[in-house]
């Protein structure tokens, strides 16, 4: 049945802004950018007239990426100002690292802000002791995570 992760889909607001964060600051490959403006893909997405500009992300160590879609037809809603970790839907995108603290700065010289500094879960968990992770906020306010252990 399901074999691997293909890729999953941000909605984004501005492409290049999109493509500055992501291959710019975050360093991911970029794989693939195209428009598409197909009959076929509005009746998949059930939405009329669909145009969408789309550039694909390859995540690091994996097959797997981050397909990223700004719809210029028809307009979509940004995520809400006051969206928190605790509301439905996908909520964020891990990336891991060796180091926490140097991804840490490293990002924040690029001007990467941060929701919070790094955590480390009690040695009492029973499955995630001494794991490390903060999260932060990508262009459009998604939540993004850098976890270590």
């Amino acid at each position: 049945m399901l074999h691997a992760l293909h890729h999953f889909n941000l909605i984004v607001s501005d492409m290049e802004k999109t493509k500055a964060f992501y291959n710019g600051v975050l360093g991911l490959e970029i794989a693939l950018e195209t428009e598409i403006e197909d009959e076929g893909f509005s009746r998949g997405v059930g939405l009329p007239g669909t145009k969408v500009l789309a550039t694909f992300f390859k995540l690091p160590g994996s097959n797997g990426l981050i397909e990223t879609f700004q719809y210029i037809n028809p307009k979509g809603r940004p995520i809400p100002s006051d969206a928190q970790a605790n509301d439905g839907g996908w909520q964020h995108l891990c990336f891991s690292v060796d180091d926490i603290e140097k991804t840490k700065r490293e990002l924040e010289t690029k001007g990467v802000k941060f929701l919070s500094t790094p955590v480390t879960i009690s040695p009492r968990h029973p499955h995630f002791a001494g794991v490390r992770f903060c999260y932060f906020l990508g262009p459009d306010r998604e939540v993004l995570e850098i976890l270590q252990g």
